[in-house]
């Protein structure tokens, strides 16, 4: 770019203009990024139409993406081991909860990868590629298979090996026509079959009626049982717990259907959730004794609630003492925004990409006001 201005009919005075612009615009220059995730995030951009507003930072964000897909099959082949055989996937009928939630979710995948390029929906395309590798594939269904990979009976071991290579084959093949190089490299390194070809450009596409495996029950079961994860993460977020540090979890809810369903997944919840041990309580048979004091509470829904045990873990005075300060100082932030909004000139003088984010900061901090104050009323109760 800066070759582009000093080469032009610019004079002087509009060249140092043009380079302060630049300067402004990317502080830090340009990041290399690769062509695989500049196509992808061009393919994202496709709903705008013709013209588009590229955002680097956005270009970057699917340059991270490509070094995860990396992890994942580095992951994968470190699970799998030298000896492993690929063979035809089938499903076997002993494949756990999270094995059948992931199958089912690669299913839905296929199915939407296909119907959004038969219709050019690459926007819709990549978002399903990317939800399904980063979100479905990485943050969970990896993080539940390390446990079973690691210290399961030989058929449990043999099962997850079997769905996870046939899961993250599956998905450099859905993501092959957005990435093209990656994929290919990738796949060149997974065991493949006698009846693979040479390479994942000339392999078949998933097709929708090669993946039977949709199970809607153990999704809603999964979307539960994720609720409660992403609770007790932001709760343990609030009193600055790391992953190494273990507490006890323990689970309220209001029928029996919805307790067989948190039973059944404690092995994800304890493995996501950093917890030593889950127990999972009706609400109508709760006494004083079952959940043990120095635990902090925290509502999910009219379902469920939850309590951590943090006795022994944290002091309880110095951290209501922090979390009052932090309190005082997003107040402070807030009271700030606010008198800068009641001014009389506010709407006239300031701009409105200004106007908007301030409103979009001061909504933020209220969230996280709100977000300390249930901490601190967990901790006082």
């Amino acid at each position: 770019l800066n070759r582009q201005l000093t080469s032009g009919n610019l004079d002087a005075k509009e060249l140092a203009i043009a380079q302060a612009g630049q300067a402004r615009d990317y502080p830090k220059g340009i990041p290399q990024c690769g062509t695989d995730a500049l196509r992808f995030a061009l393919l994202a951009y496709t709903s705008q139409g013709r013209d588009i507003n590229l955002d680097v930072l956005r270009v970057q964000g699917y340059r991270f993406f490509c070094n995860k897909l990396w992890q994942a099959v580095r992951f994968t082949l470190m699970q799998l081991g030298n000896d492993y055989k690929a063979e035809p996937f089938e499903v076997s009928g002993k494949e756990s909860i999270m094995d059948k939630w992931i199958l089912s979710r690669v299913a839905h995948a296929v199915e939407r990868c296909n119907t959004d390029l038969e219709a050019y929906n690459f926007t819709q395309y990549t978002t399903t590629v990317y939800d399904f590798w980063l979100y479905d594939l990485c943050d969970i269904y990896l993080e539940s298979v390390k446990p079973v990979i690691s210290s399961g009976s030989d058929e449990a071991r043999k099962v997850a090996k079997a769905t996870l290579y046939h899961c993250v084959e599956t998905g450099l093949r859905l993501i092959s026509p957005a990435m093209p190089f990656l994929s290919e490299e990738l796949w060149q390194h997974l065991p493949r079959l006698d009846s693979h070809p040479p390479s994942i450009i000339v392999h078949a596409y998933p097709e929708t009626s090669e993946y039977p495996y949709t199970n809607e029950k153990i999704e809603a079961d999964v979307a539960f049982a994720m609720s409660v994860i992403r609770t007790v993460r932001s709760l343990r977020s609030d009193y600055e717990l790391t992953n190494k540090t273990k507490t006890d979890l323990y689970a309220s809810v209001t029928d029996e259907e919805d307790k067989r369903c948190l039973v059944s997944l404690i092995p994800l919840i304890e493995t996501l959730a950093s917890s030593n041990k889950v127990e999972v309580l009706l609400q109508s048979s709760i006494t004083p004794e079952s959940i043990p004091s120095g635990c902090a509470h925290v509502t999910i829904s009219s379902r469920c609630s939850v309590d951590i045990g943090l006795q022994g873990i944290i002091n309880v005075e110095r951290e209501l003492v922090k979390l009052s300060g932090k309190k005082e100082k997003i107040e402070a932030s807030i009271a700030k925004l606010v008198e800068q909004e009641n001014r009389p000139d506010y709407e006239e003088k300031v701009p409105l990409p200004v106007r908007v984010n301030n409103t979009e900061k001061k909504e933020a901090l209220l969230v996280e006001k709100k977000s300390i104050e249930a901490a601190m009323t967990a901790l006082s109760g």
